[in-house]
């Protein structure tokens, strides 16, 4: 292709200036950062300072900044704007002190290098010296809070000026009166009041003021305080919801974390990544979405979780439209940790260490079982010439008497006939082992804060070799330098390596397959076969005999950010973001030879060993510019945000493969005799954007936010390129009225919202209005050589834009009780307009599909609903949060005039106006043909109906017949005319939900997670559920009820031998087999204990806890064994019905602070 998107660019000057951005911070960790961390003794400080009409709180930061004092004080109680001048030279901290505040009535108290700054409790100076001369008693105590103990909270006796600060356990001594009222105070909580008495010790636990702790969630470009919230947002702190799970995928992290929010997996491999998807179906082609680490997009199964701070999701148009052209199937927000100002020095480190087991695996049939099943089916000679009679005849013995066979088998007349009952599941697999390491070093001074993190993964699978691994490597590092009070640079690296691998071969029913099709009766180890020993086919052999295929990735991203501040209420930011992904993907088909253990005979994995390799590229870089101001007038608020966005990215693969290696245990391309067979791809687009925010705030209760953007995506034709995204949201505190007065008691916070907006999709492929050729090498040779053919042009549209997503959102946020228990509650109608699909119906002898057109809508309602409940009683601190969720998704135009329905010739789906996404059409099972439904000669008695093509016999399935014609078929495969077909169910996940719960008392904790499903329906036609599903399966513990004379009440219709005659058409989508897809799941149950500081300090330890953890612990469903409720898919659950299961984990670990 010819075709190269117009470079956005981004020129060496941005390069240059992160370059400047690093450098600036070197030299801010030069001058402070060690400082940080060697801090002298505060008895020996001597403060010099020289200010002129200075605030108290810039000479604050002047007193930091020198020594290593700092301080704690409210602004409301301290003036921290008045102006003073000062001027000392080598004082101590008292005297400097003493001169600020003189005759401000502010006192102090000094611990270690803490000052706390307070407000004097009297003037009285007559009524403290008579205070103090009475002072006769000590009491100590305890501070904490529900997470531990409190640093730094005041003490004080109330009505004077004697008190002090808890040390680092929160334990705190003071001399106090004969009747006194301790006042314990710390920014953010309650202030309690307790009476002494004759009590000399105390336990004291403060709680959250929550009126003046508002809490800020990161949304698009920012962060806003959650009371003012007009949008559907929902935010999780991930420190709460990861606790000590084994957990190395943050997306493992978040299932049933919060509403809307459906993760959803594949596989149980270690390391496997999951996807996301927000609020159902956005529209019938494929898209993610968007997930922002610090603004700038990043696979969010390469991070490490014990990096993230925040993670918050934006539902609505009104929260995610300020992303215009990615922001249609939702947006993800991660906000990782950072260094904080004025922090200690401290290292942390924590490690898990887990063993797992996989959850579920199926069970087949006994040998004596499955060769009954055999017979049943009117098999007398096994395929392999066993005569089944004997063969029954000698497990009975066998059964009765194993020592009769000792080998396992009998050889009767040449024939081999396998007696002993095997598991090749329990045979390929053993206990996985996990453990995880995590280092991170904070600190901060007030000119500086840091953060670096290393983390390490290594997960060894519970298939037999350690072939099936996971190794990740996290390194991160964050620097911030507040060195003046006008600019902020930061820089934040992070680089990622990790590596996937898993047993590779594409022998006949590989190993998965063979794992699933093969009888119990397979045979395991070794066989003779004329005089050699060979390995059997068993998927263990197979894991040991292939070679690993493996995926290696290394991501590196460079994050440089740095905020201006010219005016007060002004902040411009710059962000420059550089973030190289590479993919190595190497896989080896290795040849191999084996005993086939049913067949009996010596066999080949292929006929020629394939060396393959594969390098994937993507370079991404992008600019954000942007800016915040903020204006308060009297109750008028306004925050006005706007910016400015460029994004490019740039994907390439290359792939080289060669067939038939010189020595199999060194294969590399040259290393091989076969022809090279080479193919690239490429891809390219860039997205620029303008974007702004605006939100106004009257008397804090009425509330309104636009926000916009204007995007280009060069993805779309020239001139559809560029498209307007705007939203508007309200939203109305009726909590604050004065007509609310009543609901005081017990009504803490009451929020109304409305929004709607609108935004776009660009989740298609960069080159869709490009015609083009792909070339390929027939599998056909023209003079000793592969031919090389051009597939057809497709068909293209020039004027197709933007797909269009309109959502309109109601909820409401209440909070009761002090807010410990808060409701959430959101409704909404979300509209896909100008979805891309093909425009017409075109003849199949053209060749080609029809063109895309923005031609298609479709319609989603949902609603959400979340309640958490926090409190204490007692000693006992713990907390209960319940979300539900449920969508439901229509199709409101599509160009399908005849109203076809189920797949087309690709097995591509159909759809239709009127379509709910999800459904399932199917025949409507009546019950089995039994032997009084034929006459004496076998023929059907009249009046019943049989499928088309097919003549019954008993046993088999019979259908109801909706038209009447005696012929069960699906008609013209329409709506107007589906035969005997019917819509029996819709596989859409429905009453989506999660539950967590937990408890804490004397640094004990338990928590618990619970995730599930309410409503779902499932087709799965295949091994796990069908008896001898094909002519290649077996039969399972779960398949035993079928038909015969003797049991003609039974669930499964009657067998056949090799699954032949009437089988297909029993095995047709219907209500009988149709599947209860509802599932709950016990996904964690934690314990931990954090060890007194009384234990630990003396050590150097700040904090120790010790816990241990189970993970996906089990399942409640109603599917047959092995089959997972939880995958993506329905009809195809991997290889034969199975592929790697998930695993049950028991872990155990310690999280450790210095």
């Amino acid at each position: 292709m010819n075709f190269k998107p117009k470079n956005l660019g981004f020129t060496s000057s941005f390069r240059r200036g992160l370059l400047c951005t690093g450098c600036f911070l070197l030299l801010s960790v030069q001058n402070n950062m060690f400082g940080a961390i060697n801090k002298p003794d505060s008895s020996m400080q001597s403060i010099t300072i020289s200010m002129k009409n200075a605030t108290v709180k810039d000479i604050i930061s002047e007193i930091e900044s020198q020594g290593e004092y700092y301080f704690t004080y409210s602004s409301n109680h301290i003036n921290i704007n008045r102006i003073v001048s000062i001027q000392v030279k080598n004082n101590s901290i008292e005297a400097v002190l003493k001169k600020l505040f003189t005759n401000q009535g502010i006192s102090y108290s000094i611990e270690d290098n803490h000052v706390v700054l307070y407000k004097e409790k009297t003037s009285n100076k007559n009524a403290v010296t008579t205070s103090t001369s009475q002072t006769n008693r000590k009491v100590t105590g305890t501070v904490c809070d529900k997470l531990g103990p409190i640093i730094g909270a005041s003490i004080f006796e109330k009505g004077t000026t004697n008190g002090t600060i808890t040390d680092m356990d929160g334990n705190f001594t003071l001399n106090v009166n004969e009747g006194a009222i301790l006042e314990i105070s710390y920014v953010g909580y309650v202030t309690q009041h307790v009476k002494v008495g004759t009590q000399k010790s105390f336990k004291i636990d403060l709680k959250e003021d929550t009126q003046a702790l508002e809490e800020v969630v990161v949304i698009g470009y920012g962060t806003q305080k959650k009371a003012n919230l007009t949008g559907a947002v929902s935010s999780v702190k991930m420190d709460e919801v990861l606790g000590n799970r084994p957990v190395t995928s943050v997306t493992n992290v978040l299932m049933g974390a919060m509403p809307g929010l459906q993760v959803t997996g594949t596989s149980g491999q270690p390391g496997s990544s999951t996807k996301f998807n927000i609020r159902g179906v956005n529209s019938i082609n494929e898209g993610e979405p968007l997930v922002l680490v610090d603004n700038v997009e990043m696979d969010l199964n390469l991070l490490d979780p014990n990096d993230i701070e925040s993670i918050s999701v934006l539902k609505d148009a009104a929260s995610a439209a300020i992303y215009g052209a990615r922001a249609a199937f939702g947006v993800i927000l991660v906000t990782t940790k950072k260094g904080n100002k004025d922090s200690h020095f401290a290292i942390n480190y924590s490690n898990n260490f887990s063993f797992s087991k996989a959850t579920n695996l199926p069970h087949k049939a006994t040998p004596l079982q499955t060769v009954q099943g055999y017979k049943d089916a009117g098999t007398i000679s096994y395929q392999t010439g066993q005569d089944v009679d004997k063969w029954l005849e000698l497990l009975k013995e066998y059964n009765n008497n194993p020592n009769a066979y000792p080998e396992g088998y009998a050889m009767v007349d040449g024939l081999r006939y396998s007696l002993q009952e095997t598991d090749l599941l329990d045979d390929m697999m053993e206990t996985g082992f996990q453990q995880t390491h995590n280092i991170a070093i904070t600190g901060g001074s007030p000119k500086i804060s840091y953060r670096m993190s290393a983390g390490i993964v290594n997960n060894d699978g519970i298939l037999a070799t350690n072939k099936d691994s996971f190794k990740r490597y996290n390194v991160s590092s964050y620097i911030r330098s507040d060195l003046y009070s006008w600019i902020t640079p930061e820089l934040d690296i992070k680089y990622t390596k990790s590596k996937y691998t898993m047993p590779y071969t594409t022998s006949s029913y590989g190993i998965w397959g063979g794992a699933v099709a093969f009888p119990s009766y397979f045979p395991l180890g070794n066989m003779e076969l004329d005089g050699e020993s060979l390995p059997i086919n068993t998927p263990r052999n197979f894991i040991e005999l292939s070679a690993p295929k493996t995926n290696e990735y290394n991501n590196l991203r460079v994050l440089g950010r740095v905020t201006l501040k010219p005016l007060k209420g002004l902040n411009i930011i710059s962000e420059y973001t550089f973030n190289k992904k590479n993919r190595d993907i190497t896989s080896f088909d290795k040849k191999f030879e084996y005993a086939h253990g049913a067949n009996f005979r010596k066999e080949q994995s292929v006929s020629n060993s394939k060396y393959e390799v594969e390098s994937r590229c993507t370079d991404y870089n992008a600019v954000n510019i942007y800016a915040n101001y903020n204006k308060t007038i009297g109750k008028h608020d306004f925050v006005l945000m706007a910016g400015f966005n460029q994004e490019s990215s740039k994907y390439k693969t290359l792939k080289a493969s060669r067939t038939d290696m010189i020595n199999e245990d060194l294969p590399s391309l040259s290393q091989a005799t076969g022809d090279y067979k080479n193919e690239d791809s490429f891809e390219e687009y860039n997205v620029r954007g303008l974007f702004y925010r605006l939100n106004y705030t009257y008397a804090g209760k009425y509330l309104i936010e636009t926000n916009g953007r204007y995007d280009g995506s060069s993805k779309f034709p020239k001139n559809s390129r560029f498209g307007f995204f705007p939203s508007v949201s309200v939203g109305w505190r009726i909590s604050d009225e004065n007509f609310m007065e009543w609901s005081k008691g017990f009504i803490s916070n009451l929020k109304l919202r409305g929004s709607f907006g609108n935004i776009g999709n660009q989740s298609i492929k960069p080159y869709e209005f490009i015609p083009g050729m792909d070339s390929q090498l027939a599998n056909w040779v023209v003079n000793g050589m592969s031919a090389t053919t051009l597939e057809p042009p497709a068909l293209v549209s020039n004027n197709f834009t933007w797909e269009k997503v309109s959502t309109l959102d109601f909820g409401f946020d209440l909070g009761m009780f002090n807010n410990r228990l808060n409701v959430v509650f959101d409704w909404y109608k979300r509209d896909t307009k100008g979805m891309l699909a093909p425009g017409m119906e075109l003849p199949g002898v053209l060749g080609a599909k029809a063109p895309l057109q923005n031609s298609a809508d479709l319609r989603s309602n949902g609603w959400e609903l979340s309640l958490d409940w926090h409190d204490r009683r007692g000693k006992v601190d713990y907390y209960i949060g319940f979300n539900l969720y449920d969508a439901k998704t229509k199709i409101t135009k599509y160009d399908n005039a005849v109203g076809l329905f189920g797949k087309d010739s690709r097995d591509k789906l159909i759809y239709r106006t009127g379509m709910e996404l999800g459904e399932i059409w199917g025949f409507v099972t009546d019950r089995l043909y039994q032997e009084s439904d034929f006459n004496a000669d076998g023929s059907l008695k009249e009046g019943l109906p049989k499928v088309e093509g097919y003549n019954p016999k008993p046993g088999d399935v019979m259908y109801k017949d909706f038209d009447g014609n005696g012929i069960i078929n699906q008609g013209k495969k329409t709506v107007n005319e589906p035969g005997d077909s019917r819509i029996i169910g819709n596989d859409s996940r429905r009453y989506q939900y999660g539950v967590r719960g937990g408890a804490s008392w004397k640094g004990i904790s338990l928590s618990f997670v619970l995730q599930g499903v309410g409503k779902r329906d499932l087709w799965a036609m295949n091994e796990l559920l069908y008896p001898f599903y094909d002519p290649y399966s077996t039969l399972f513990d779960t398949q035993l009820d079928y038909w015969t004379p003797d049991n003609p009440n039974s669930y499964f219709p009657r067998l056949y031998e090799k699954s032949e005659g009437n089988t297909k058409a029993n095995q047709k989508v219907q209500t009988r087999y149709l599947l209860n897809g509802a599932y709950l799941t016990i996904r964690n149950i934690s314990l931990s204990y954090a060890l007194p500081g009384k234990w630990i300090n003396r050590y150097g330890i700040n904090k120790l806890s010790v816990f241990f953890s189970g993970e996906n612990l089990i399942t409640f469903d109603h599917l047959p064994k092995g089959m997972d409720a939880e995958r993506v898919v329905t009809d195809n659950l991997g290889s034969r019905g199975f592929t790697y299961p998930y695993m049950r984990q028991y872990s155990f670990g310690i999280n450790l602070t210095f």
